[in-house]
């Protein structure tokens, strides 16, 4: 059985295939209808359904479809809904009063377009009119978990449960249900935090506060406060299941989602951090989830997959990661790339891992390309448009001015762009050949006077090991071009394997271009520089290398290295600083830099990074500490007694940490 985006794309093989059998299926019809709601397209959708309509002009299942499209395409933000759908509704209902397969059949279309607020309403109205109707009191119960409404998800799961032992998902999220019966509750202002109070206690804490910061930032951004206070969940082991598989049974009843959090626009589940090995910066996992809360509920649940992760990704801060940079010139070069009318795809059907990071990857460009090329208000524009209902293709135009495929061109040359940068770093002035080592040695046979094509077959040679042939010919390439960067680092790799050092270390000096150096000898000559503690040296050609490769961070952690062993900590720093921005989940770049914030009496720095830190790392003692010294440092000692507090969670027994509580408090006491 194929696995993932295979399955998918085998489905639509067969779903093409029955069509073609027999052009008049219904089911095949229904079938191709959802996937074009799951790709957000209601009016390619209804079309397949009003041709359906023809051929049987009763069927519920057709109806109910329709009646969401049309749904989505006309509104459905007031209490009735809109007039076409009201027709659908009212003929469905005049046939047969018990019309429970029509609303079901709305009610899961609506689901498929996330307009999970109505399709709740129609799933219980399809339990109203035929409570025989077995799965349709299920799915309601599950829409209410989406909802955060688990006080009436336990009564109609429990129902349902009875009606139905076998249903997976419902008895899944019963038993998530049973989990939070034991689960304690921060309430703050605008959230509320449920968690295991054994385990998680100064997660939660941590998290209620972060909240509480970004809070107004993030809805001054885009616009909006949620009119009701956000549930957050965090899920660690229990019942011999971890906490991912909690979290994935809260939001979809079964234990595989593949992400750490997410958010169905009122509530937002999260992996425990210490329920994993692996780990990941929680508080950006945080604020990533709470960007789509304020983006659904602002544009009613209307905002299409792609521009809600856009957005998402993008109000994280981060730089684009080395792999995204390395997949998007890839995919360029191969044409395989989005645009509007198939990103949302690589979500919801991605053929691949690479499809679903590209999804991402391009969704937050687009957002990107919105704000540097239209001003930072189009965002808020574009959210106008689809809380009004229009699709992307009349957003863009209302928003921007232009017809969508001028704004893709547009959007094209833009990452084009970006691409020509990233492939123009460290190409060197020999041109790399990307063909296989056969297709490599035809050519250069054909053309023994190109040293270009010489050059990269003696670097070819090398790396499989084929020294006799790689040496003469970079030696032939080098008595006619010198300077040769290709075929320099061949003799200088053969010069070192037989103790020849010095003689590398000037082949390399001698070819090295500085203005495009070949990323492989500025690598090998860096490293001998390094070696021999010619640090000034070293470092010169780290800071080269990460000046003209600003993406491969191995430049930037070879200078950090270089700053270790001369002790030069304000440059140290600074490199730290781009790692801890290039890496969001690794701790350890902050925790140095707020040990070396700490050593310069820098207590701001030494909170920041402490507490950055520790959003990776929740458990790690020393970064507690510092974070409530470097506080009180700054006099700010109701901040630093709440520290103390977590810092004591983690070692009740250490009486110092208890003696500074007390004085924390005793000074914020006085502050008052």
């Amino acid at each position: 059985r194929p696995a993932g985006g295979a399955r998918r794309a085998l489905r639509q093989r067969l779903l093409a295939r029955a069509t073609q059998i027999n052009r008049n299926y219904l089911p095949s019809k229904w079938m191709l209808a959802d996937v074009h709601l799951s790709n957000f397209e209601p009016a390619k959708a209804a079309g397949v359904l009003e041709a359906a309509r023809k051929l049987n002009p009763t069927s519920e299942a057709t109806l109910g479809r329709l009646a969401a499209c049309y749904g989505m395409l006309d509104g459905l933000s007031g209490k009735k809904p809109p007039k076409r759908m009201t027709r659908l509704i009212d003929e469905a209902e005049g046939r047969n009063p018990h019309c429970g397969e029509f609303y079901f059949a709305l009610a899961s279309s609506l689901d498929k377009g996330r307009k999970y607020p109505q399709a709740a309403r129609y799933f219980a109205r399809a339990v109203d009119v035929m409570p025989q109707l077995v799965g349709a009191r299920g799915q309601l119960g599950l829409m209410h978990m989406r909802l955060g409404e688990e006080d009436a998800a336990r009564k109609v799961l429990d129902e349902s449960f009875d009606d139905d032992p076998f249903n997976v998902r419902v008895n899944n999220s019963l038993k998530v249900l049973e989990v939070l019966d034991g689960y304690a509750t921060i309430e703050t202002p605008h959230f509320i935090i449920r968690y295991d109070a054994a385990k998680d206690e100064v997660t939660a804490r941590m998290a209620a506060k972060y909240l509480e910061e970004i809070y107004p930032e993030l809805c001054e951004r885009l616009g909006f406060e949620p009119p009701e206070k956000t549930l957050f969940e965090i899920f660690n082991r229990a019942k011999n299941t971890d906490g991912h598989g909690w979290f994935s049974a809260r939001m979809v009843g079964l234990p595989a989602i593949h992400t750490i959090g997410a958010c169905a626009g009122k509530i937002v589940a999260l992996t425990s951090p210490t329920s994993i090995k692996q780990q990941f910066h929680w508080a950006r996992v945080l604020r990533h989830e709470f960007v789509h809360v304020i983006n659904l509920q602002q544009t009613d649940f209307n905002i299409p997959h792609w521009f809600t992760e856009g957005l998402a990704v993008m109000i994280e801060d981060l730089p684009r990661s080395a792999e995204w940079d390395a997949m998007l010139a890839r995919r360029m070069a191969a044409g395989e790339v989005f645009n509007l009318d198939t990103i949302n795809l690589g979500f919801i059907r991605p053929l691949s891992s690479d499809d679903w990071q590209m999804a991402y990857c391009q969704a937050e460009l687009y957002a990107e390309f919105m704000v540097e090329r239209f001003g930072r208000d189009s965002i808020g524009k574009m959210l106008e448009c689809y809380r009004d209902n229009l699709g992307t293709r009349e957003a863009i135009e209302r928003t921007f001015g232009v017809k969508q495929e001028e704004f893709e061109n547009e959007y094209t040359a833009y990452v084009k762009k970006i691409v020509d940068g990233l492939s123009a770093d460290g190409a060197g002035d020999e041109k790399i050949i990307p063909k296989s080592f056969a297709e490599l040695k035809k050519a250069a046979d054909a053309a023994p006077n190109d040293m270009t094509l010489a050059a990269e077959l003696a670097l070819a040679h090398l790396e499989r090991g084929e020294t006799a042939k790689s040496g003469p010919l970079a030696q032939k390439v080098l008595e006619k071009e010198p300077r040769n960067q290709a075929a320099a680092y061949v003799r200088a790799k053969l010069l070192l394997s037989i103790g020849e050092e010095s003689q590398a270390v000037a082949m390399l000096e001698k070819a090295l271009d500085r203005e495009r150096p070949r990323p492989e000898l500025l690598k090998l000559l860096a490293g001998l520089k390094f070696r021999a503690k010619d640090y000034p040296a070293a470092e010169s050609l780290y800071a080269l290398g990460a000046a003209k490769q600003p993406s491969a961070t191995e430049w930037t952690k070879a200078l950090a290295l270089v700053y270790l062993k001369t002790n030069d900590t304000k440059k140290l720093a600074a490199v730290l600083e781009r790692l801890a921005m290039a890496e969001a989940d690794d701790a350890s770049y902050r925790k140095k830099l707020a040990q070396l914030a700490f050593d310069a009496k820098d207590h701001a720095a030494t909170a920041r990074w402490a507490k950055d830190s520790l959003y990776i790392d929740i458990m790690d003692l020393r970064m507690h500490k510092l974070l409530a010294q470097s506080l009180s440092a700054q006099s700010k000692h109701a901040e630093s007694a709440e520290a103390y507090k977590l810092t004591i969670l983690l070692d009740p027994n250490d009486e110092e940490l208890r003696l500074a509580l007390e004085k924390e408090l005793i000074d914020a006491g006085k502050n008052k």
